[in-house]
């Protein structure tokens, strides 16, 4: 079961970031299949995954997170 702190893959890209402007979109295409953790559920039921460590430095910002879906993503054991 994935909950806060679980190690997930971010393994299918959902449907609505194509609605996401542009440098939006090419982060959630850059983390597509690689593995975070998620930081917490928030409010909405959406989890929130720590991408800082690869989004941070190669787009910029800090403390970068990315919101999705629990169909999205895989429970690495």
């Amino acid at each position: 079961m994935i909950q806060a702190g679980s190690k997930v893959r971010f393994a299918k890209m959902p449907q609505w970031v194509e609605q996401l402007p542009h440098e939006s979109r090419c982060v959630f295409q850059f983390c597509l299949g690689r593995t975070y953790r998620i930081a917490e559920i928030d409010s909405a039921g959406l989890f929130v995954l720590d991408v800082s460590t690869d989004i941070d430095r190669q787009f910029g910002g800090f403390k970068n997170d990315i919101r999705v879906e629990a169909e999205f993503l895989e429970e690495v054991l």
